[in-house]
Parts: structure tokens; sequence; C-alpha cells
């Protein structure tokens, strides 16, 4: 699960899938923010459900006022601590996390050129991506067929950071929000480009790592016989992210955020939260993000679940309750 821990975020990026969630929080006085109570209730939950895995995010989760404390309570507790982060984190703070013990604290930097970054936050992520090196994975959200990606291969170089670069496609944001989004007829496009990436950075011992929402017909068979031995595995399937509010509510994955919420505490395990969200959007999942998918072979043999869900509810302009009936039992 992804623990989002506040909502304030010092960047404005075109895509962001929070974008709903984060408002028009730029200030952490006036950002929501999880109270130590309730990062201690998600720990509870994930130590029943038996993962010791802690996924903080926001926002820009390294804002948070209590932020080490809860990264030191959480290794107490013997999760190893993921950070989802921009990497505009203040030195102090990045020198006492980089004191932590390696094996259990690890960062994925979202480093996409769409927002307009001073110079002062980008020297923030130099030293963020110094200190942390190898403990470093990048990644970029694509809002086009195409991108210059050769910085990113210029920090793995210069910071000796993990030799994976993680991509993904922005989806767009279901319900009255709106952001800057990859249309679906410039997926071929775009797997064009990132197969043609994926030769490049393997050149450099560099592999690409997927998130989810691709569909397997954005390359050809070749192509995935390319991405198979330059990429760091892909699928082409949709399963229930769970992100986790301040405030305990809970959702399918950020696109869906505002529209199949539930709470935390009507489940006691992650599965139980999974086999509803399962349960609840097989549905959409049956049309897939284009009209072909409904006769797809990919999608008939369960290989491809057709893409992002938001596509769907919004093509239908059909979408389920915005509050969740009580969940389905595991």
């Amino acid at each position: 699960m992804n623990i989002f821990i506040t909502n304030h975020c010092p960047r404005k990026c075109s895509f962001c899938f929070a974008r709903s969630r984060i408002g028009l929080s730029t200030e952490q006085e006036s950002a929501d923010i999880m109270s130590r109570e309730n990062i201690r209730r998600v720990m509870d939950f994930l130590e029943r459900s038996e993962e010791y895995q802690l996924r903080l995010l926001g926002g820009e989760p390294t804002t948070h006022p209590e932020f080490l404390d809860i990264v030191k309570e959480a290794m107490d507790r013997n999760f190893r601590v993921q950070i989802f982060t921009n990497g505009m984190l203040k030195q102090e703070l990045t020198d006492a996390l980089s004191e932590l013990p390696r094996d259990r604290l690890s960062f994925l930097c979202n480093v996409s050129p769409q927002a307009k970054d001073t110079e002062e936050q980008r020297e923030q992520v130099r030293y963020t991506l110094k200190k942390f090196n190898q403990r470093v994975q990048v990644g970029v959200t694509l809002t086009g067929p195409s991108m210059d990606y050769r910085y990113l291969i210029d920090y793995i170089e210069k910071y000796n950071l993990l030799r994976r670069i993680r991509v993904g496609i922005a989806q767009p944001i279901v319900g009255p929000t709106r952001n800057s989004h990859l249309a679906t007829a410039k997926y071929r496009e775009t797997g064009k480009f990132i197969v043609a990436m994926a030769r490049e950075c393997v050149k450099k011992d560099i592999l690409l790592g997927f998130d989810c929402g691709l569909t397997l017909c954005m390359f050809t068979e070749e192509e995935i016989g390319v991405l198979t031995k330059s990429a760091d595995g892909f699928r082409g399937l949709c399963d229930p992210i769970i992100d986790v509010g301040p405030g305990l509510d809970i959702w399918h994955c950020f696109p869906l955020a505002e529209t199949l919420n539930s709470r935390l505490d009507h489940f006691r395990t992650r599965r139980q939260i999974l086999n509803y969200y399962k349960k609840i959007t097989m549905p959409y999942k049956q049309l897939g993000c284009m009209a072909e998918c409904v006769s797809c072979i990919y999608k008939k043999r369960q290989q491809c679940t057709g893409g992002c869900l938001a596509h769907a509810m919004n093509s239908l302009n059909r979408f389920p309750p915005r509050i969740a009936p009580e969940p389905c039992e595991a």
C-alpha cells in the first residue's frame, strides 16, 4: 500500500495524478498531514497483513514535520521503508536519513521535467542523489510519445545511482479534476519510443522498469522481446494499488482517488481490500481503455487488462458510487 502522509508538494507537475488530493496546498501550514497515531494504525494493519514494506508518498512525504521520526519508528518495527520523492529534501534531513541502515531505506525519485523547478530546487535534487546514490532509483512520467531522457543516464552515472529507470505514462484523473495525460491515440507511438529508450539504456547497463497502465498493443511482438531482454519486467495487467490518505480513507489508485473511496478500518487485511476493489472494478476491466480492447486477443487471454481504468470510466461517464458499500468477505 502507498501511505499518503501529506498533501504538501513544492512542485506543480502538469500530469500529477494526486492533483485532486493536493489541491491548492503549497504551504506546509495549510497541508493535510497524517497524524502519528494514524501512521501507527497503518503499521498495525500492515503487520496483520504480514507485509513489512512501508511506502511513504504525498505530495512530497519528506515535508511531513515528523518525517524522520516516522522512518525511525518504522525501522524499529522491522519495516523496510520506501520513499517516493521529488528529491527536494532539506540538506539536514538528507544527512540524517543517510545515516540510517542502507538495506532498510530506498528512494524512488521522480525527476520528470514537466514542472518548472528553480535552480535552488534542482540543487536540492542533486544533493539528494549524491548523498543517497545506490539507494535511489530515478523515475519519469511520459505525457507525450517522446522526451529527452539523456539527463537520466547522466544522473545515474554521475551520482552512482541504481542502474534502473522507472517509466510511467501519465493517466487521466476520474472526475472533475483535470491533468495532462497521454492520449490513447498516442500509445503506439509511445511504445516505439519506450523500446528505443530501452535499447539505448541497456547499452549503458541500465534497465527500464514500468509503472502500471501500459498495454501490450503498444508494442509489436518483436518489441516485447526487446523489452524482455532490456527491461526489468513488463506486464499489461492492472491490479489495485491501494492508497491510504491522512484520515485513513483509502482508494483504488490515484487516478480513481475521487471515485472508489472507502475506509481502512472497514477491512482487517490488505487481501480483503484487494478482493473488494477487484470485484467492483470488474465491469470496467471488461471494456479497456480503447474500443479495440473489446475484441483484443491479449485481453481475452487475460494477458492485458486494457490499460488504466480511468480511461474506461471517463469514456462511459458512469462511475461507481463515491461512498463505497460494505466490503466483501476475503
